[in-house]
């Protein structure tokens, strides 16, 4: 597995989140990394959870939901706000009418450029 925290250590939340996707089972990820998410791609590997690059947010939100089909168990999908979220949602909206398990990251811009046209 990934690295293990000791009690000294302070995990960020990036972390946090890919220790919890790996304890859940969670085995992949399929994503377009950009600067919002770019930490939690990295995190994942850390943790051992695969993390797979795709060329654009529809195309890894399809692949995670086949992931889903397949095992019937949740797969992941990494995307930047906004634009990438956005175009995720075929393959979410296709996953949610099949039943199948899937889970979609986004990421958020930094409190300090809030009202300055970031996602």
């Amino acid at each position: 597995g990934g690295k293990k925290m000791t009690d000294e250590e302070i995990a960020d939340g990036a972390t946090v989140i890919a220790q919890a996707l790996k304890q859940q089972g969670v085995e992949y990820v399929f994503g377009v990394v950009g600067i919002p998410v770019i930490e939690m791609a990295i995190a994942m590997q850390a943790a051992g959870v695969r993390f797979i690059g795709m060329r654009n947010e529809q195309a890894a939100s399809y692949a995670a939901s086949a992931i889903g089909y397949l095992t019937g168990r949740p797969a992941g999908c990494l995307v930047v706000p906004g634009p990438g979220l956005i175009h995720a949602l075929a393959g979410m909206a296709n996953a949610a009418v099949n039943c199948w398990p899937l889970l979609v990251i986004a990421g958020s811009y930094d409190q300090d450029q809030g009202g300055m046209g970031a996602f």
